[in-house]
Order: structure tokens, then sequence, then C-alpha cells
């Protein structure tokens, strides 16, 4: 993962809702975040397969 100020605002932005969550006994809250996480995860990954296909391709 490169380190550009995007996506250390993003670790913030996700760093900052970690803290949230866990500062609440609300685990809709936590199950809310869990499943955030892991979209962003698998569309972070599929941009990465998709790179990689493309450059496969040419």
């Amino acid at each position: 993962m490169s380190k550009n100020p995007e996506t250390q605002q993003d670790m913030d932005k996700w760093a900052d809702r970690i803290r949230t969550v866990s500062s609440t006994s609300d685990p809709q809250a936590a199950r809310k975040l869990a499943g955030d996480i892991y979209r962003a995860a698998q569309e972070d990954l599929d941009a990465e397969r998709a790179r990689a296909e493309y450059e496969r391709e040419e």
C-alpha cells in the first residue's frame, strides 16, 4: 500500500470510527463498522485485481 496523503486521510477516518465504536456499547455500531471495513477492503482488492489483469493483457 502506498503512503500518499489520501491513504493517510482514509486511515485517519477509519481510526476515528474505531475509537467511536470502541467507546460505545452498541453492538450494531460495531457490526456496521466491521461490514464497512470488509466492503472497503473488498473494493480495494477488486481494483487491485483489475489493474493486475489489465497489465497482464497489455
